[in-house]
Formats: C-alpha cells, structure tokens, sequence
C-alpha cells in the first residue's frame, strides 16, 4: 500500500511542469506596430532606463492579464536585464510592469528598436 502511495505522488509530481497559457482564439486587430514601437518608446523614457530599447515580439497576452496583447521591453545597457510587460487593448497601451514569470519575457528574443528616444 505505501509503494501505491509513494508511486502515486512521484508520477503526479512528474506532471507538474510549467504552467502555460490557456490556448483560445487570437485576439481581434493587432496594434499598428508604430503604435507600439511610439509606446515602448515613451515608457522607456518615463522608467528612466539607460542605453536603447529592446522590444520583444508582439503576442496574445496570458488570460489574467485583462489585455489583448502583449510584448516586453528592455534595455540593451542593463548588465543584468530587467524585462518591462506591456499590455495592449484595443489598439491601446493599458498597463505595463516589471515582468513576473507568467509574461514569459525571459525566454523572449529582442530585438532594438532605434536609438533611445529624446
């Protein structure tokens, strides 16, 4: 009985893995990207980030968020990146934060974007 139960948890424990977001329909109209490239750009400058922007590829947002797509940013200067979510609904920037592990920013290739905005 104890192997049962030691069996048991080993395999449930095997099928706790990353926990990924639910599939559904895509979003209706992605964003112009001058829209977010504009965006990017002005919160780049509002977080007083140093060196040039890097922005992530455009994606639906993760369900918990309450937006319709999403990207990351980040700067090219910092020695140790710091990953910003940016949130989009309806064409528009709705929020954006430090990233957390849901916005799957860390496994997000970037790409700049220009010099850092004046």
């Amino acid at each position: 009985m104890a192997v049962m139960a030691v069996t048991a948890v080993a395999a449930a424990g095997c099928s706790i893995g990353e926990v990924s977001p639910a599939l559904g329909p895509l979003p209706p109209n992605p964003p112009d990207m001058e829209v977010v490239i504009r965006e990017a750009a002005r919160i780049f400058v509002l977080l007083k980030l140093p060196g040039n922007p890097e922005l992530s590829r455009l994606r639906p947002a993760h369900p918990s968020t309450l937006a319709d797509w999403m990207f990351c940013l980040r700067s090219d200067a910092d020695d140790i990146p710091r990953d910003y979510a940016m949130f989009i609904s309806k064409g528009v920037l709705v929020n954006h934060r430090l990233a957390v592990v849901v916005d799957g920013c860390a496994q997000e290739k970037f790409e700049g974007v220009g010099p850092r905005p004046g």
